[in-house]
């Protein structure tokens, strides 16, 4: 797999005219559209589920009323309410599927990293090498407004993710070298389309009772 990426960016490269900078961009946006079924049906999943959560939530919190001195009896009666609505904490289908990309993810990032070079230019960015601050800046604005965008979340949830995305994100990015940065740009604004996309209603009822 590994060298079937190498051998991937060397022939875009060469489409573009030995372009390294387009390349990776059109690389790094073919493996992340590629994939974009597959998490889409992921997030739907994982929208599905907490929308049950939520749905769920005040037969919990009387429970929780209920048994609050009884601890053992307290996690029986939720988890036959999460049995009784199908659903489940920790969703393997979900987990198994967004694990199962990250070696995928890690050998594009490993193989644009080999490729980068002293002194490759791409548009206003003068080193491939080298971090960029406007990349940054880039990258932050998408991840920025992926997070404000992302669904059925509330106004302070969305404000506390938000924050702690920007936080993690500028802290690896702001010294990563940019060729990585555009790989990096490029699938947060993959990510930056299905989050809109997430926010387009299914036409499906969670039935609770």
């Amino acid at each position: 797999m590994n060298h079937l990426l190498t051998a991937t960016l060397a022939y875009l490269v060469q489409c573009f005219g030995g372009n390294l900078g387009y390349a990776i961009v059109a690389l790094s946006l073919g493996i992340r559209v590629a994939l974009l079924p597959l998490t889409i049906k992921l997030a739907r999943r994982a929208q599905r589920n907490q929308e049950i959560l939520r749905t769920l939530q005040p037969e919990i919190d009387e429970l929780k009323k209920r048994f609050a001195k009884k601890p053992e009896r307290l996690w029986a009666e939720i988890g036959g309410l999460y049995r009784k609505h199908n659903y489940n904490p920790f969703d393997v289908p979900t987990l198994v599927g967004s694990f199962a990309q990250l070696p995928i993810f890690a050998m594009l990032y490993s193989t644009i990293r080999v490729a980068l070079k002293e002194g490759t230019p791409f548009l206003w960015i003068k080193n491939l090498a080298s971090p960029d601050f406007i990349l940054t800046l880039v990258i932050l604005l998408f991840t920025g407004m992926s997070a404000c965008l992302m669904p059925n979340v509330s106004g302070n949830a969305r404000t506390t993710m938000m924050m702690i995305q920007l936080v993690v994100t500028c802290l690896i990015v702001w010294k990563l070298a940019a060729g990585l940065g555009l790989y990096w740009a490029s699938s947060s604004l993959v990510g930056l389309f299905q989050t809109m996309w997430l926010r387009i209603p299914v036409r499906q009822t969670v039935r609770v009772g």
